[in-house]
C-alpha cells in the first residue's frame, strides 16, 4: 500500500489545539504586561507631581506670610492627557517652626492614591 502524502485529520487537529493553547497564554501574558506598564506609568507621573508640589512649597520665600497653616488643600493638575488630584495636607509638629507636609496624588475619580510623599518644611 502506498501511503498518501500530507497530514491526517487527527494530526491537524492536534496541531491546532497546541497552537490555540500557546496563543491564549501569549495573549494573557501580553495583557498582563500592558496593564503593569500602565500602572508603572501612572505611579511615575504621580510621583513627579508630588515632587513638583513639594519643591514648589520649599521654593517659596521664607517668611511668616508664606509659612503654611495646618489644613488640607486640593488642586487638579493636567498631565499626559489626564487629570490628577494633588492633595496637600499640612500638619503641625512638636516644633512650632516645622510643618509636616503630606502630598497624595490621585488619578481623576479614583479613591486610592498613586503616590504619597511626606516631607517637612521649616519656617526659616
Amino acid at each position: 500500500m502506498k501511503r498518501g502524502l500530507g497530514f491526517t485529520l487527527i494530526e491537524v487537529m492536534v496541531a491546532l489545539v497546541v497552537f490555540s493553547v500557546v496563543s491564549v497564554a501569549l495573549v494573557k501574558n501580553t495583557t498582563t504586561s500592558l496593564r503593569q506598564s500602565g500602572m508603572i506609568e501612572d505611579r511615575t507621573i504621580a510621583w513627579w507631581l508630588a515632587e513638583n508640589e513639594m519643591t514648589s512649597l520649599r521654593m517659596l520665600p521664607r517668611s511668616d506670610d508664606n509659612y503654611p497653616n495646618s489644613g488640607t488643600s486640593r488642586e487638579v493638575v493636567e498631565m499626559k492627557d489626564a487629570s490628577w488630584d494633588v492633595e496637600t495636607t499640612v500638619e503641625a509638629t512638636e516644633n512650632d517652626h516645622v510643618r509636616r507636609i503630606v502630598i497624595s496624588v490621585y488619578r481623576e475619580n479614583q479613591e486610592d492614591s498613586k503616590a504619597r510623599l511626606v516631607g517637612f518644611l521649616g519656617r526659616y
